[in-house]
């Protein structure tokens, strides 16, 4: 598993300098598939949902709330 996780770190790293340096076509909209037996790679174009509650045309979540608090927690207790 550790190659596996490194391969995804890389990939991650590269969108991630991608989008520092404002450069190339970044993945926003799609899901990158890879087999690792295959060494094959697929990229799927992915739709936003209208309805979701995050970033749907009525969204109704305006704010990310932390851990502590979606679990009612609280910080140093």
């Amino acid at each position: 598993m550790g190659a596996l996780a490194g391969v995804i770190g890389v990939l991650q790293a590269v969108e991630a300098m991608k989008e520092i340096l404002g450069i190339g076509e970044g993945m926003a909209g799609y899901l990158m598939i890879f087999d690792s037996l295959k060494m094959t790679f697929r990229k799927v174009k992915v739709r936003k949902d209208p309805d979701c509650a995050l970033c749907g045309d009525n969204a109704t979540i305006r704010e990310l709330i932390t851990y502590e608090e979606a679990c009612e927690l609280r910080s140093g207790s």
